[in-house]
């Protein structure tokens, strides 16, 4: 009997560490894509200034995958284990992912343009604000789908983690939280980018996302406070 036990756990030790380095494989090749999409071979000088100048777009773009990463990351130690619904979510994930960078690297490359006057690479990927619209829209459906995604992984780790563990079983729930409040921020950006506010204010859809650490703050102000009543 104890040797059974051991062995179930040994397999569903390995079963976690595949799905865990199959995923990290996903954001690594989520991260090439960054860099293969539209690049060319440098052929001068000039190839690898305009090369450098994208690391401004590349940067902001790598930032946001390794935050989605580390969110796996974070949901693969509060529930070390898996069963069919973690293991659908964490592939959905991947999925999600790879067709996001797209839309990402797209937005990056003609924010960091806008940002600096000119200055870096992005002139003419968005030629129009029904174009820029449309970006936003679907930028804001793809970072809500993937938020969605986290928020059900986290409330997957709450059904897995053994009740007597409150710590974790609190973190995932703040964790919950976290990514339900940023799917519903995606939505809002989109939102908003469909609205005529746009041709006014073409920065506003993504100061949107703003809403996120603000919101992120208010929740461990509250938080914070309830332990103090407590």
């Amino acid at each position: 009997m104890v040797e059974a036990r051991q062995s179930s756990a040994i397999g569903r030790s390995v079963e976690s560490q595949r799905l865990d380095a199959f995923v990290d494989s996903a954001f690594a090749f989520a991260v090439s894509l960054l860099i293969i999409a539209g690049a060319e071979p440098l052929r001068s000088f000039d190839d690898l200034l305009a090369a450098l100048a994208r690391i401004p777009a590349f940067a902001c773009a790598f930032a946001l995958i390794i935050l989605f990463w580390l969110a796996h990351r974070t949901w693969s130690s509060l529930s070390p284990a898996r069963d069919g619904r973690a293991t659908a979510l964490s592939l959905a994930v991947v999925f999600a992912v790879l067709v996001f960078v797209f839309p990402l690297r797209l937005l990056t490359d003609t924010a960091t343009h806008f940002i600096s006057g000119g200055l870096l690479p992005g002139r003419g990927l968005i030629s129009s604000f029904d174009e820029l619209r449309w970006t936003y829209v679907i930028y804001g459906i793809g970072f809500s789908i993937l938020s969605g995604l986290y928020a059900l992984l986290f409330r997957q780790a709450q059904r897995a983690i053994d009740p007597a563990d409150v710590d974790r079983t609190q973190a995932a729930r703040q964790w919950e939280r976290t990514w339900m409040l940023s799917a519903a921020t995606g939505l809002a950006s989109g939102g908003i980018a469909c609205t005529s506010l746009v041709a006014a204010a073409p920065w506003l859809p993504g100061v949107t996302y703003q809403l996120i650490p603000i919101g992120i703050g208010l929740f461990a102000l509250r938080d914070r406070l309830r332990r103090r009543a407590a």
